[in-house]
């Protein structure tokens, strides 16, 4: 079992290769799709056929420049029965479209193939994440390719079932859970859990850090660019246990109030519980 990333060109009248080749500066994001009886007049031959005449309600988020024009190119493509603006917000459109249902979804279907829901498509091109053995996955490319797709590995990997954050930080995190760090109140300190991942407290404070603003940008979906263009580059794992990061303090936004009190020697004194 493995997790592939393909890359499909999509052919001539795929109203996603279509309207991507239109505003090639676009990225859309295919998020969200599910199948609906119908709801109006498509055509049922050419790329996007699903074989059995389905139609698909799909949201659609719009990234880079001339985003604004892909709305037009979806509702003047002959495949797409409606288009509807959802959402406006930072950087990102949101879009409610009701079109053909894209090829590699039947495809996927045919050969019990799960897909991972985001799509992501520039230029003509789509990204598609598979999970499976590799016979089911030849045999989703050789369905697309009698779709007239031509089918490309970008990535292959293991079982991963998310790749938002490094292997590093997932590391660390999933160290931190079991640790109690993110329990109400805390059951482990960053300088315990440092300690015990033998690494500096600096470089498991600034980990953490990054993972966390990873799975933010993440859940908060839609509020800027897909892709975070703020990433900097990689903590040394090799930091020595007085390395400190440039910003890194024991107040303000970066307080360990358990850490604070291990400082005097004492055991933390907690008043009643304060959340809602």
């Amino acid at each position: 079992m493995s997790r592939t990333a393909l890359r499909l060109d999509l052919p001539a009248g795929s109203w996603l290769g279509d309207v991507s080749r239109t505003v090639p500066a676009a990225t859309l994001r295919v998020d969200e799709t599910i199948a609906v009886d119908g709801d109006g007049p498509v055509p049922v031959d050419g790329p996007d056929a699903a074989g059995d005449g389905a139609t698909v309600v799909a949201t659609v988020l719009v990234a880079g420049t001339d985003r604004d024009r892909v709305g037009d190119a979806l509702r003047e493509h002959d495949r797409v029965i409606r288009a509807t603006a959802v959402e406006r917000r930072g950087e990102v459109r949101t879009l409610r479209v009701v079109a053909r249902t894209p090829a590699y979804l039947p495809a996927a279907r045919a050969v019990g193939l799960p897909i991972e829901s985001t799509v992501e498509v520039v230029d003509g091109r789509a990204t598609v994440t598979v999970v499976g053995d590799r016979d089911r996955i030849e045999a989703f490319g050789r369905r697309l390719a009698g779709d007239g797709v031509t089918v490309g590995v970008a990535a292959t990997g293991g079982d991963d079932p998310d790749r938002t954050l490094t292997e590093a930080q997932r590391e660390l995190v999933f160290e931190a859970v079991r640790s109690g760090y993110y329990d109400t109140p805390r059951r482990c300190t960053l300088t315990e859990l440092a300690e015990a991942n033998g690494i500096a407290k600096s470089t498991c404070s600034e980990t953490l850090h990054r993972a966390e603003g990873r799975v933010m940008r993440r859940f908060v979906d839609g509020a800027g660019s897909f892709e975070s263009s703020s990433e900097e580059t990689a903590t040394v794992e090799g930091s020595g246990p007085d390395t400190a990061a440039p910003d890194e303090t024991d107040d303000g936004d970066g307080v360990d109030e358990l850490d604070a009190n291990d400082r005097n020697g004492q055991e933390p004194v907690r008043s009643a519980a304060t959340e809602p």
